[in-house]
């Protein structure tokens, strides 16, 4: 099923609307550039009972109606997560926009089944996107972080620069993606802490040192008990 959704394109032309059908939605995992990285994610998942992913990197298919903009999302039980990653979304033209995105898992279904926990929550993207030829040539520079509050604090949870993920162009490559109407999640990169916390609250940011401009988004995550 097609979703539309509608979109703020900031680029150089200044802000413009785009209605974006997103015809496919797709988790990529496991896909940083340093294999270190990634057997630290592995290592944070291994510690709640996620079993080792069989071969990296990976990719989930879920539908197009768990993207949402929402500020609020319900989950099934406390055991849930966000997690920061940077999004492409390829429009009819085969244009790229960029932004940034938390693919809400449900970590205690994740132990038995992981496309099944992909599919317990739902995936939050801002609604601003930037132009992806505008931010090519500096793109290992962006940072893409995200905060958590524990015990009433805000945290610090996760931040790097993109440079430690697979490229735009890498991860397009990596699994074939020739569609249009695509929304990729990056995969996304270990914790500060290497462990993962449940919060009920999470706050995601892309951050352009060099065009000194930030997409950000935040919302917060209710538990919703029969």
């Amino acid at each position: 099923m097609i979703k539309k959704i509608n979109l703020m394109v900031n680029g150089k032309e200044g802000l413009k609307s785009l209605e974006f059908e997103v015809k496919k939605l797709l988790l990529a995992g496991y896909t940083g550039r340093d294999q270190e990285s990634v057997r630290k994610h592995i290592e944070e998942l291994k510690k709640i009972g996620v079993p080792a992913p069989s071969k990296v990197p990976m990719i989930f298919r879920v539908a197009p109606y768990l993207l949402t903009f929402d500020e609020k999302i319900e989950v099934g039980n406390e055991k849930t997560s966000g997690e920061v990653e940077y999004v492409i979304l390829i429009d009819k033209d085969k244009r790229i926009y960029v932004t940034v995105g938390s693919d809400h898992t449900d970590r205690w279904l994740e132990k038995i089944d992981i496309l099944s926990s992909k599919w317990m929550c739902c995936k939050v993207i801002p609604r601003e996107v930037w132009v992806y030829d505008e931010i090519k040539n500096h793109w290992d520079d962006i940072f893409i972080e995200s905060y958590i509050i524990e015990k009433g604090e805000k945290k610090l949870y996760q931040r790097e620069k993109l440079k430690v993920l697979l490229s735009v162009e890498d991860l397009i490559k990596t699994f074939n993606i020739k569609d249009d109407g695509v929304v990729l999640f990056s995969g996304t990169i270990p914790t500060l802490i290497n462990e993962i916390i449940y919060s009920n609250w999470f706050e995601i940011i892309m951050y352009d040192p060099i065009l000194n401009r930030r997409i950000t988004t935040k919302y917060q995550i209710e538990v919703i008990k029969s």
